[in-house]
């Protein structure tokens, strides 16, 4: 079965009525982790539970391109709304194999840090009843997730370009 979300804007995330935000530092530059971010192909060997994802428009991609991805046993497709190299990425789920959210939005600001970028994630959701139970569970789990992602994408990151899977 699949259920479409309604598309939204980067305001959403003012006016979403829930939101979850995890941020973390990694010893990379801006640049290096944005890159890491929108890489979709890379996202399995980083991202926690991410078996598959990739672009489904031809390149070269920025805001309007779609993603798709496969999240456990979970489909999603995504339309991207942010695409700053070095400052911001986000999408939108425009439909999902879940009955998660009607709308939902992610986003990762990236800022400098010392020794390296802090990373803040966001996610933004007007949630349906799935996630309306699941909520004290995720509030637990997203940060928890969050911190796993970015310590594989630490590991990802400071290996020899060669070097990666």
């Amino acid at each position: 079965m699949w259920f479409d979300m309604r598309r939204e804007d980067l305001g959403f995330v003012e006016r979403a009525p829930v939101t979850h935000i995890a941020e973390a530092s990694l010893p990379a530059g801006r640049v290096a982790v944005f890159d890491a971010l929108a890489d979709a192909g890379g996202w399995p060997r980083w991202f926690p539970n991410v078996r598959a994802a990739s672009y489904t428009t031809p390149p070269p991609h920025g805001v309007g391109t779609i993603r798709e991805a496969r999240v456990g046993g979970t489909r999603w497709v995504e339309e991207m709304i942010a695409w700053e190299r070095g400052i911001c990425w986000g999408w939108t789920v425009t439909g999902a194999s879940v009955p998660f959210a009607a709308a939902q939005v992610e986003t990762f600001a990236l800022a400098d840090a010392p020794g390296g970028t802090r990373v803040r994630w966001t996610i933004a959701m007007e949630p349906r009843l799935l996630a309306i139970l699941a909520r004290p569970f995720t509030a637990h789990t997203i940060p928890r997730l969050f911190a796993r992602a970015m310590e594989n994408l630490t590991t990802y990151l400071v290996r020899p370009e060669g070097e990666r899977p």
